[in-house]
C-alpha cells in the first residue's frame, strides 16, 4: 500500500513539475478543499489540502534520499522534478534553491531557455507565498550570472513579478528591494523614465502604502545621481516638483499618514541639501494643519528601503 502511495505521489510530482514549467503566465496557485489533487483552469492552479500536505512531506523525504545517490539520468531527472515542486511548496528552504543553482552551473551561460525557466519558477514560487526572500535572491543570482543574455523583456518580467508580489502582500519589502536592485543593475534613462511614471501611478492607487513612496524617493535619488553634475538647477527642480506634487496629494488625502511621512522625507532631504521648496506649496499644507512643523521636527527619516 505504501509503495502504491509512493507511485501516486511521484506521478503527482511529475505532473505538477510539468505544469509549473510549461504553463505560460501562471496567474495564481492556491490551496483548496477538493477531491482532485491538482486542478488547472485558465492559468489558475489549485492543490487540494491533502495533496499539499502529503506531497510536501513526500517530496522532502524523497529529495533527501535521492540526493545521496550517485548521479544517473533517472536520479537527476527525479531531483529536478522534486526541486521544482519543493521551491513552490516550501520556498523558504534554500537547499532546494541551491540545488537549482547547481543545475544551472552545469549548463552553458548562453542558454536563454534555462534562464527563462528558472526565473519563471522563481515567479511561480511567489504565487503561493508572495512575501519570501529566497525567490528574489535566486532571481538576482540568475540575472548576475546570465547578465550577458538578459533582455529587455526579461527585465520587464522581473518588474512585473515584483508588482504582483507587492500587490498580493502589502509592505512586501523583499519585492521593493529586488525591484530597486533591477533598476540599479540594468540602469538606462529609458527604463528609469518608465519606472518613475509607473511609480507615480502605483503611489496614487496605493495611497496608504509607504513602501511605494519610499521606492519612488530612491528612484528620484538615482535620477539625480545620473543628471549632469554641473546642473544643480535640474536636481533641485526634480525634488521641488515632487514636493509640490505630494502637497497636492496631501490636500486631497489629508488623513493619510503615509503621505505625510513621504512629504516629511522630501522636506528633510531638501533641507539637508539646501534645496528651497516653493513657499506656496508649504503654505497650502499649513492651511490644513497648523501643526505641520511639529509633526516632523522630531522625526528621523531613513531614505533606504531596507
Amino acid at each position: 500500500m505504501a509503495n502504491d502511495d509512493n507511485v501516486d505521489h511521484l506521478r503527482t510530482v511529475e505532473r505538477l513539475s510539468n505544469i509549473l514549467k510549461i504553463t505560460p503566465n501562471l496567474k495564481s496557485i492556491s490551496i483548496i478543499q477538493h477531491d482532485e489533487p491538482l486542478i488547472l483552469e485558465e492559468q489558475h492552479l489549485a492543490l487540494s489540502k491533502k495533496t499539499f500536505k502529503e506531497l510536501g512531506l513526500f517530496s522532502r523525504q524523497t529529495f533527501l534520499k535521492f540526493i545521496k545517490k550517485e548521479s544517473s539520468p533517472s536520479r537527476d531527472s527525479t531531483l529536478d522534478e522534486l526541486s521544482t515542486v519543493l521551491i513552490v511548496l516550501n520556498p523558504d528552504d534554500n537547499k532546494y534553491w541551491n540545488y537549482r543553482k547547481r543545475l544551472c552551473q552545469k549548463c552553458s551561460k548562453n542558454q536563454t531557455d534555462k534562464l527563462f525557466l528558472e526565473l519563471k519558477l522563481s515567479s511561480c514560487s511567489l504565487k503561493l507565498k508572495p512575501k519570501c526572500s529566497e525567490p528574489f535572491i535566486h532571481a538576482r543570482w540568475l540575472l548576475t550570472n546570465y547578465r550577458e543574455i538578459v533582455s529587455e523583456q526579461t527585465i520587464f518580467s522581473q518588474l512585473k513579478m515584483c508588482e504582483d508580489s507587492a500587490e498580493h502582500y502589502k509592505h512586501n519589502y523583499y519585492s521593493w528591494i529586488h525591484r530597486l536592485w533591477v533598476i540599479k543593475t540594468f540602469f538606462s534613462t529609458k527604463l528609469l523614465e518608465k519606472e518613475l511614471e509607473w511609480s507615480k501611478g502605483w503611489m496614487e492607487s496605493h495611497i496608504s502604502q509607504f513602501c511605494g513612496m519610499n521606492y519612488r524617493f530612491n528612484l528620484l535619488l538615482i535620477s539625480s545621481a545620473h543628471q549632469n553634475p554641473d546642473s544643480d538647477v535640474q536636481k533641485c527642480k526634480t525634488f521641488v516638483n515632487e514636493v509640490s506634487y505630494v502637497v497636492d496629494l496631501v490636500l486631497f488625502y489629508p488623513e493619510t499618514e503615509s503621505l505625510w511621512c513621504y512629504l516629511g522625507l522630501l522636506l528633510y532631504y531638501c533641507s539637508a541639501n539646501q534645496i528651497e521648496c516653493e513657499e506656496s506649496a508649504l503654505f497650502r499644507v499649513r492651511a490644513i494643519d497648523n501643526r505641520f512643523s511639529r509633526r516632523f521636527q522630531k522625526r528621523n527619516f531613513n531614505p533606504e528601503i531596507a
